[in-house]
């Protein structure tokens, strides 16, 4: 039997607007149907009914019909209860109704009854947390996770899309909108957040304190304060490097520096593993009221040891307060952030004990320091402590001091600098490190420890380490064998025992790491050989300047980076060049025996001009003498921006090779003979597809460098083999990993480096495997549309495929094929992540990976060997670029 017409005719009119009213009516007729039949069929309609609502976004109605079905039907009605359930939470949790989901997901917690509809509920809340993540909403995105996390009871059982616990994503996300609601001065939403989801971090609650300086707090009658040290100038240091570097990236720590003071507080809470003291409502910090506040990422609160989390606005911070303290009558300040790292204690501790030491702090008040440092730091402590203190370890809770002695860091040391900002390159102060290693060698000198050897030359290993890992280390230290050196390994000696290896070094070759910073131990007149990888922005002045105070002189040696995204620049591995390695210990022998200065010095941080390397002794290109192109600074100074296409006018702003000719006094018509051709080719075209702000940032400072950068065609043969290599081994590996592909991505960058394009042949499987996995997914190109390629082919990727298509193609059908494979695979894998992860930071990251390769480039020398299968002389042919208005495409 069919409903009544009535019933029907109600169904019909249901619509957006007016459905919770058609639906009260509705449920009023269908109370009074007694008929099974009937009421079966009254079940029919409105299941369609409720698929309608669905589509329509009306999930509250829908709900409320799934409900009614299940009054209404005869049979099970577990199908339209959990139908009804899943309806409403996602109602509630799309409309940002989270605190009515809070009160829903209760529900369903207390109802034993109903098992299956926690498992429902907790498979919409992680979809629909995935969801928003990878829209990048956080907001929505956390409390979708924190419902999931409450409605589980917690993390059993339970991971995210990308494999992540629920309290890890609750924590990473809160702690994202936190910084951002501190960044606009919104304290109270902050603290309301934080009151949502503490008990998913097992946190304590949050106070929010005002930021306020050591000094300033002694002004205000909060402190006293004694200077130990003045406010003074240093000298400015002189970095050098085996090759003429290109221009650092980093900002040059500044040569004035802050005074060294002893400062005592009353009443006060500190926390260990961490740099906050809070006193009455105050957040005593130096560096979180420091100017530069606004550039400087502050990490307290991050690391999974520590204790506490705070979060730092401007003026302001929030500090999370455990509830469970301990007290003590009296300590100094020896615990922190990043205490148990040896170079972080070394510069940011050790030099407070010469504060404590000072007449001016009283005897008989205790060090106190971290529980989990290791015994070497101690060591140092005992060394340096000539008043014989008490010292006792913190465990990770809050203390209550009756007072606290307070010593600074000895210079601004900002420990990260927030994105976009330039790395700050602390320069630390000779004096005081002068000061701390005369009295550790006194020290050392007093116990019996050190020997009267001079001559002993040492490499340091970094094998027990993972971060900045020196790849090739084993072959190096072979290299290094018969020139008289011997491996150590610090981490397994006492400090001591480190204080007298490198005192009795006339040499020292090491990774640029912790242990590294021991060379401040070395003898006047040591030479130290610093490697490190590419990275322009690493903290060079800061190496240099706490190991030159005792008299050594380090010489930086730069090698190839290993890129690994989502590893901090600083960290990534890297291999050197082992001849490179005994070339740069025969110049610093050299530098020893005449006194001539080894390397190449880079100009001080505030005489730093951007010119062109001199190529005086540039080889000479198809067996013809060219004359050195030199940079007119005049011209330079002329070149105030670069334009993109086209390029005709000569009174116009240049375009990025108009300006290389500029620079080098060649007429605006003239073909370009003082470059490189692959070099111009990649330039040019990267720079056209660039938007105006990012050619100025990225682009200008290059052209310089350029002029006169044009070599012979195995220089030529090598640049464009450094071009494949990142197309294969950097820029598709990046893609895939973005797409979850990780295994295929690492074995994509694990791949022998590309050294000519020939190479290619060999690698065609592997590249062919690539793509057909890459295009595995649920979205094709043509459906993602033009974003997706833009991202996966954008300027870089553009400018690449330019400077090597030309020789590939030269290189016959099978390498250019392998070249299409490895393009096609980029795409594929960014179609696959669209939707799931932002694209945009990976670009971002490939358009600094590809500045790295344009300095490789310009950097680069003749293969030596040469190839065995192709004569000196023969070129490549000469790249040629994308034309103007091409689809953006390889």
């Amino acid at each position: 039997m069919r409903p009544t017409q009535t019933f029907i005719d109600l169904i019909r009119t249901v619509h957006r607007d007016n459905a919770p009213d058609v639906l009260a009516q509705i449920r009023t007729l269908a109370a009074e149907e007694r008929e099974p039949v009937r009421r079966g069929a009254l079940c029919r309609h409105l299941e369609t009914l409720a698929f309608r609502l669905e589509g329509d976004e009306r999930l509250g109605a829908a709900a409320e019909t799934y409900d009614l079905i299940a009054a209404l039907v005869p049979g099970p009605r577990a199908r339209w209860t959990r139908a009804a359930a899943t309806a409403r939470l996602r109602d509630l949790c799309e409309g940002g109704r989270f605190a009515e989901a809070e009160a829903y997901i209760a529900g369903l917690r207390a109802d034993g009854e109903v098992p299956v509809l926690i498992q429902d509920g907790l498979a919409t809340l992680l979809r629909l947390g995935w969801a928003y993540e990878c829209r990048n909403q956080p907001e929505p995105c956390l409390h979708c996770y924190r419902l999931a996390y409450d409605l589980n009871g917690g993390d059993a059982g339970v991971t995210t899309e990308d494999g992540d616990r629920l309290s890890i994503k609750v924590k990473n996300l809160r702690r994202l909108m936190l910084d951002a609601l501190l960044e606009v001065g919104r304290f109270d939403a902050a603290i309301a957040l934080h009151a949502q989801t503490r008990h998913v971090t097992g946190s304590g609650p949050l106070s929010a304190y005002d930021l306020i300086s050591v000094k300033a707090l002694a002004a205000a009658g909060g402190a006293r304060y004694t200077e130990i040290r003045p406010a003074r100038r240093i000298a400015a240091l002189e970095l050098r490097f085996l090759e003429p570097p290109p221009a650092l990236r980093s900002e040059a720590g500044g040569l004035d520096m802050p005074a060294q003071y002893l400062a005592f507080l009353d009443g006060c809470r500190a926390f260990p593993r961490s740099n906050i003291v809070v006193a009455g409502d105050r957040l005593v910090y130096d560096l979180a009221a420091h100017p530069r506040r606004p550039d400087i990422l502050l990490q307290d609160g991050l690391n999974p040891d520590q204790i506490m989390t705070a979060a730092f606005g401007a003026t302001r911070a929030l500090v999370e307060v455990p509830e469970y303290s301990q007290s003590l009558d009296a300590g100094l300040m020896m615990f922190g952030f990043q205490s148990r790292n040896y170079g972080h204690w070394l510069l940011e501790f050790v030099p407070r004990m010469l504060c404590y030491n000072d007449p001016r702090c009283p005897d008989g008040i205790p060090l106190c320091i971290d529980d989990h440092m290791p015994g070497s730091h101690e060591e140092i402590l005992r060394l340096l402590d000539t008043r014989d203190r008490p010292v006792i370890k913190l465990p990770p809770r809050p203390v209550e001091f009756g007072m606290l002695g307070m010593a600074p860091a000895p210079a601004f040391f900002p420990f990260d600098m927030k994105p976009g900002r330039p790395f700050y390159d602390t320069v630390w102060p000779a004096d005081v490190f002068a000061a701390v290693r005369q009295q550790i060698l006194d020290r050392a000198r007093e116990r019996g420890i050190l020997s009267d050897r001079t001559d002993r030359r040492l490499f340091i290993s970094r094998k027990a380490f993972t971060q900045r890992a020196l790849i090739n280390e084993a072959e190096i230290a072979e290299r290094l064998r018969p020139l008289g050196f011997e491996v150590i390994h610090p981490e397994t000696m006492t400090f001591l025992e480190q204080v007298e290896a490198f005192h009795s070094a006339a040499l020292v070759v090491g990774s640029s790491s912790s242990a590294l910073c021991n060379t401040l131990f070395c003898r006047p007149g040591c030479r130290i050989l610093g490697l490190i990888h590419e990275e322009l922005s690493f903290n060079f002045r800061g190496y240099t300047s706490c190991i030159e105070p005792g008299g050594a002189r380090i010489l930086f040696l730069r090698g190839r980076t290993l890129p690994r995204p989502g590893v901090h620049a600083f960290h990534v591995s890297y291999t050197v060049d082992a001849g490179k390695v005994v070339a740069a210990v025969a110049a610093l022998e050299t530098e020893i025996a005449t006194g001539v200065a080894a390397g190449f010095p880079v100009p001080g941080a505030d005489d730093r001009p951007i010119e062109a390397p001199r190529r005086d002794a540039s080889p000479p290109r198809d067996g013809q003498t060219m004359e050195s192109a030199q940079v007119d600074p005049d011209r330079l100074a002329r070149v105030t921006a670069l334009a993109a296409v086209p390029h005709g006018d000569p009174e116009s702003d240049p375009g990025a090779v108009e300006a290389v000719k500029h620079l080098a006094g060649a007429p605006h018509s003239d073909p370009l003979a003082c470059t490189s051709p692959s070099l111009a080719v990649f330039v040019r075209t990267w720079s056209d597809r660039l938007p105006q702000e990012a050619r100025e940032a990225l682009i200008q400072p290059l052209i310089p460098r350029l002029v006169d950068a044009r070599g012979s065609a195995a220089q030529e043969r090598r640049r464009v083999a450094l071009v494949a290599d990142w197309l294969i081994r950097t820029h598709l590996p990046a893609w895939f990993r973005l797409a979850k592909l990780n295994v295929e991505g690492d074995e994509l960058a694990d791949l022998p480096e590309v050294e000519d394009v020939a190479q290619l042949v060999s690698l065609c499987d592997h590249l062919k495997r690539a793509r057909k996995r890459a295009a595995v997914a649920n979205l094709t190109l043509r459906q993602t549309g033009s974003a997706v390629r833009a991202a996966a082919w954008d300027a870089a990727h553009q400018a690449a495929w330019g400077t090597v298509r030309d020789a590939l193609e030269a290189a016959g059908p099978s390498v250019l094929a392998a070249g299409w494979d490895a393009a096609y695979a980029a795409a594929y894998a960014a179609a696959r992540a669209c939707g799931k992860a932002p694209l945009e930071p990976t670009r971002q990251a490939l358009q600094r990976s590809a500045l790295t390769l344009v300095e490789r480039m310009i950097e680069a020398r003749e293969p030596d060997p040469a190839d065995p299968g192709r004569r000196p002389g023969d070129a490549l042919p000469v790249p040629t670029p994308i034309q103007d208005g091409a689809e953006c495409r390889p």
